[in-house]
């Protein structure tokens, strides 16, 4: 498929640092696929990774992908990242990802995934290697959107029944849309390292590096439109997935696997549920994954949920305290994907001070009492962090005394006083003698709940008793019914043509419509101001949050532990950038402060060796 000789640059030339060239790459002639490619991949919340290497970040929700920034990593032409999409309400397709060193990267092991799919319906599969890593993407394309978590959940049943087991690094589902989460995201096609695959032996058929961009554009195009399956072949797998499910819970037994199947049978039927049996296998799953092993009492939702407060903050109302304890836990244990150190025992200090650092930074007006600035928000972060199990409490035993905060009681008397203010106010302007209202209204001038007036009705209820008497008394009892209502003798109305209107109050009409449309242009301006003001002062609070924070690690005081504290919320700080080339400079420094952690740690452990002579730091 490669040329030779031709003016178009190649994958493999060293990008510059200059305005990227769309024509360059992507001529006139070839403009006409591009809008389909592009309209393949959701755009908001996507992930990057530097071509230096590292690990995968999340880019803001706020962000957006452009067309610019996807062309020049298809082009092999990006500077900086490698670009991936997550899943959007829809999609188009849905990839299989297999990492190189997965039991299921095998040419035997593929047939059999691919013959799963055959016998569901899905015949139309397309092979490819994701990065130079090695690992496959088997992408299964379908000429109609169809909803991602749907499309996720069939091909999760159809794989699991035929005895698959799917789990990071072994065997993933994309589209990955989470329950309470972004979801995992997905590295886009076409980019360094990407190649295509023979289905069958798995060996490599065109290389991405010796091609032009528009030629693997093309290519993968044409993969789209012969290899899309129908919409009759998708509900064609569900069925077979609903007959699959049903004939297992027919035969009484579970999703086979290979280690299930190999696995003796117990003998012993335990009286006692086991704390394995109460875990959920998908979140343990994930923590394997993350792991490589299940660390001792971890709760693996618990720190999912951390992990999830962890890089976005607060996302709803009355969360705060989840979030306190599933951070505590998340931070106890570490994340070694983003090479996120334990804050273990000994650490609780520095615990609380992460904790309260994230909260203030990320709480997104989800908290009242932070937004207040009241002192107790943060008292349950020290109670949650100095915690400690039972083997490593006091024997004293110190009984529980039930303490309500003092702003509390305070804040309930001043919520219960302006509401009988509000509701007085609007007595005297909607009562009165000869006026008539109702609690409706009253409700609405008051600007407070029905609850509320009906918890202080002894502000209304005298005169509003007075008023329905005084109705009562001038009601006269008899059905007032119109005379001659129906009578067929009374003639039609005559129609009357209606009065042509001024052509002074048309010019009128139109000047205070444009009046309006003015004014509403003001408005919009102004609010489009205040939102880049709100912008540059979220920008100006981190940055002064992460100016803090390396202050702090350049003191000449600094315990080991205090580094590790300061790496957690500057890794944090990392995930909220407000763009990417702060979030180049502070993973470098991130970078630097391990570095120097695992220099010290080292120290430290050389000094502990006996017989061992401490490290010559001269």
């Amino acid at each position: 498929m490669a040329t030779t000789g031709s003016a178009y640059p190649r994958a493999g030339a060293a990008p510059g640092r200059d305005r990227f060239d769309r024509e360059k790459y992507f001529p006139s002639g070839w403009q006409l696929g591009t809008p389909e490619f592009l309209s393949l991949f959701h755009r908001f919340s996507y992930i990057y990774k530097p071509l230096t290497g590292g690990s995968w970040l999340s880019a803001e929700e706020k962000w957006s992908l452009t067309d610019t920034e996807i062309l020049k990593a298809i082009a092999c032409a990006h500077p900086r990242f490698f670009l991936g999409c997550r899943a959007g309400r829809a999609t188009r397709f849905g990839v299989l990802d297999i990492d190189a060193n997965s039991r299921y990267h095998d040419p035997t092991q593929l047939k059999k995934i691919q013959d799963a799919l055959a016998a569901a319906g899905i015949k139309k599969t397309v092979l490819y290697r994701s990065s130079r890593s090695g690992g496959w993407h088997l992408y299964i394309f379908f000429g109609e959107p169809i909803s991602s978590r749907d499309l996720q959940n069939q091909l999760a049943g159809l794989l699991s029944l035929n005895g698959f087991k799917i789990a990071k690094g072994t065997l993933e589902i994309f589209p990955s849309p989470g329950d309470h989460s972004l979801g995992y995201g997905l590295r886009l096609p076409l980019q360094p390292g990407w190649a295509w695959l023979d289905k069958q032996t798995g060996g490599v058929q065109y290389e991405r590096e010796d091609m032009h961009a528009m030629e693997a554009l093309g290519m993968f195009l044409a993969d789209v439109a012969d290899a899309s399956n129908s919409m009759h072949e998708f509900h064609q797998l569900k069925r077979h997935v609903e007959e699959l499910q049903a004939r297992r819970e027919k035969s009484g037994t579970t999703s086979p696997s290979p280690e299930s199947a190999k696995a003796p049978l117990a003998n012993v039927v335990p009286l006692k549920r086991t704390a394995a049996s109460n875990s959920d296998p998908a979140s343990e799953s994930v923590v394997i994954s993350v792991f490589k092993h299940l660390p001792p009492n971890i709760n693996p939702p618990d720190w999912l949920r951390g992990r999830q407060y962890y890089a976005a903050g607060l996302y709803g109302p009355s969360q705060r305290a989840d979030a306190i304890f599933s951070i505590g836990h998340y931070l106890f244990y570490g994340d070694p994907e983003i090479d996120l150190r334990p804050l273990g025992y000994g650490c609780e200090a520095e615990r609380q001070w992460v904790i309260e650092q994230i909260l203030n930074a990320k709480h997104n007006d989800y908290s009242d009492d932070i937004n207040n600035g009241r002192a107790d928000a943060f008292v349950q972060i020290e109670r949650a962090t100095h915690w400690l199990p039972a083997p490593r409490r006091d024997r004293e035993a110190r009984p529980y005394k039930m303490e309500v905060p003092p702003a509390w009681p305070l804040a309930n008397a001043k919520r219960k006083l302006d509401a009988r203010q509000r509701i007085i106010c609007a007595l005297n302007q909607i009562a009165g003698p000869g006026k008539t209202f109702t609690l409706r209204q009253l409700r609405r001038q008051a600007k407070c709940s029905m609850d509320t007036i009906y918890k202080h009705k002894d502000l209304w209820q005298h005169d509003y008793e007075d008023l329905a008497s005084d109705s009562f008394a001038n009601d006269p009892g008899e059905y007032n019914a119109v005379v001659d209502a129906a009578d067929p003798e009374i003639p039609s109305p005559v129609p009357v043509d209606p009065p042509l209107v001024d052509m002074g109050l048309l010019a009128a009409r139109r000047i205070a419509f444009e009046i309006a449309l003015r004014r509403n242009w003001q408005k919009k301006k102004k609010l489009t101001k205040t939102e880049q003001r709100k912008k540059d002062n979220a920008e100006a609070a981190w940055k002064e949050r992460v100016t803090s924070a390396i202050a702090e690690s350049l003191l000449p005081e600094r315990t080991l532990r205090n580094l590790q504290a300061i790496v957690a919320f500057l890794t944090f700080c990392l995930l909220t950038a407000p763009c990417e080339e702060d979030a180049t400079w502070l993973h470098s420094y991130i970078g630097e402060l391990k570095n120097e952690i695992d220099r010290r740690s080292a120290d430290i452990k050389l000094k502990l060796v006996p017989g061992r002579a401490p490290p010559d730091t001269g």
